[in-house]
């Protein structure tokens, strides 16, 4: 027997990143079809979407009317006719026309869920969903990106998604239709997380990439053998850094487990994208339900999504009932990897790179936290992994050294040297200096929430 064979015998649940074959697509006929049948697909139902949306939507008809077009008169080849809807679009309308805002397209009858989002960037805003939206316009996107991770009915799942008031607890729903088995734990209760991996509870974890990180900290601390827990697999979203090459090395060796990732925004699906056991980047599970583009977020034109293309994704909602948006800005920056996968989707590949807004500029260089967060990495279990990057209140441009927080386990306790080497490492890989500062745990608050990757103080 081959060692390949002897490895996965031991651990029946494990995932197979060599192969990936039809039982891992859910809708087969969507995920494998070819770019004109995914086009005359989205089409039909934008011209469904765009046909009522000026008489059912109030904040649509203003802007619309403003921009002078009719969403009915223009087809998704020529969508960048129609003005982008952003994050304080929808915050202004709530304000102004509580709870749900202007752009709330149906009766309140009709609304039979309402999420918050997490505030990260102010205050929350409520998400309003019809049945039916439950259902197809989120439910159908997250079960072919959670089926794609790898979760089927064989799967045992501890999740640290809480069921509200995120739009994160709405898997709950999604991997129970896929016939899995769920292991609530609350968000941060790391010692029942342990607790029920020891027992053997679960062979699938699904949380931050922060939190993974952290759980492979305490098990290092602790002397635990990460292995022996059972864990196979690993699901991360919520936040960058699961894609990272040395925080995803990190996870894996912790606990000798595979990491596959999940991409979403809560204002058009929680999950949107899904890595397959191949890796490579998220695949595009949204066809047929939501439309992509790809822009320049500061000169606001189009690009091609095409390997090699970086820039903001912009989503256009094709079968949303009670809050349809329209070309929605995300703020995040995606980067287009290779096409082709040998698990046979046709969809984009992906990875998140980065918030727009945690964009720093050094020396006309675009420099994302990410960047540095990959660095770090290679310094556990020293640090934790967390950063924060000190913007100046105002402006992108900083000058060098870029202030930079990062967390250790104990920051009493610190190599003389720790900081030194830091920052050689960055200047290295980087070409700018940084002035690295530790911190407790503490100051960033509970890892198996998500961790902003900037903040702004007064220079």
């Amino acid at each position: 027997m081959s060692d390949t064979h002897q490895h996965h015998s031991r651990h029946p649940g494990r995932l197979r990143s060599d192969t990936c074959d039809h039982d891992w697509i859910l809708d087969r006929d969507v995920e494998c079809a070819d770019q004109e049948t995914i086009t005359a697909m989205s089409e039909k139902a934008w011209e469904s979407q765009a046909g009522g949306l000026m008489a059912r939507s109030g904040f649509y008809r203003r802007m619309f009317g403003e921009a002078g077009v009719d969403p009915s008169k223009v087809t998704l080849a020529d969508i960048a006719a129609l003005p982008f809807t952003t994050k304080s679009h929808l915050k202004d309308s709530q304000q102004q026309y509580p709870p749900f805002g202007e752009y709330l397209a149906v009766g309140d009858a009709e609304v039979k869920r309402v999420f918050q989002t997490s505030g990260t960037t102010g205050d929350p805003c409520a998400i309003a969903l019809t049945a039916n939206d439950v259902s197809y316009a989120w439910g159908r996107i997250q079960s072919r990106t959670y089926y794609a991770t790898g979760v089927h009915d064989h799967s045992r799942i501890l999740t640290t998604f809480g069921a509200g008031p995120f739009v994160a607890g709405s898997t709950h729903r999604v991997l129970e239709n896929l016939g899995a088995c769920i292991i609530p734990v609350a968000p941060g209760d790391t010692q029942r997380v342990l607790s029920g991996l020891q027992r053997g509870l679960a062979d699938t974890t699904q949380g931050t990439p922060t939190f993974a990180q952290y759980l492979a900290n305490v098990i290092n601390a602790r002397g635990l053998d990460g292995p022996s827990l059972g864990v196979r697999h690993i699901i991360s979203g919520g936040e960058p850094g699961g894609g990272i090459p040395a925080i995803k090395a990190t996870i894996e060796q912790a606990f000798d487990a595979q990491v596959t990732e999940v991409y979403g925004l809560g204002d058009i699906s929680p999950s949107l994208f899904g890595e397959c056991p191949v890796g490579g980047g998220l695949h595009f599970c949204g066809q047929g339900i939501v439309w992509p583009e790809l822009i320049d977020p500061d000169t606001l034109q189009p690009i091609p999504i095409e390997p090699g293309g970086v820039g903001e994704p912009v989503f256009t909602s094709l079968a949303r009932e009670a809050m349809p948006l329209i070309r929605y800005r995300s703020g995040d920056i995606f980067e287009i990897q290779d096409d082709g996968c040998a698990c046979e989707r046709t969809s984009f590949r992906m990875r998140c790179i980065g918030r727009s807004d945690d964009m720093f500029i050094v020396r006309g260089v675009n420099v994302y936290p990410s960047a540095i967060q990959e660095i770090i990495a290679d310094f556990r279990p020293e640090v934790t992994g967390r950063l924060r990057v000190v913007l100046p209140e105002t402006g992108v441009s900083v000058d060098p050294p870029v202030p930079v927080e990062v967390e250790v386990p104990d920051a009493d306790n610190v190599q003389p040297d720790l900081a030194e080497r830091l920052n050689g490492a960055i200047r290295q890989r980087l070409v700018f200096r940084c002035d690295v500062r530790f911190v407790s745990g503490s100051e960033f608050g509970d890892p198996s929430y998500k961790t902003r990757a900037t903040v702004r103080r007064p220079s």
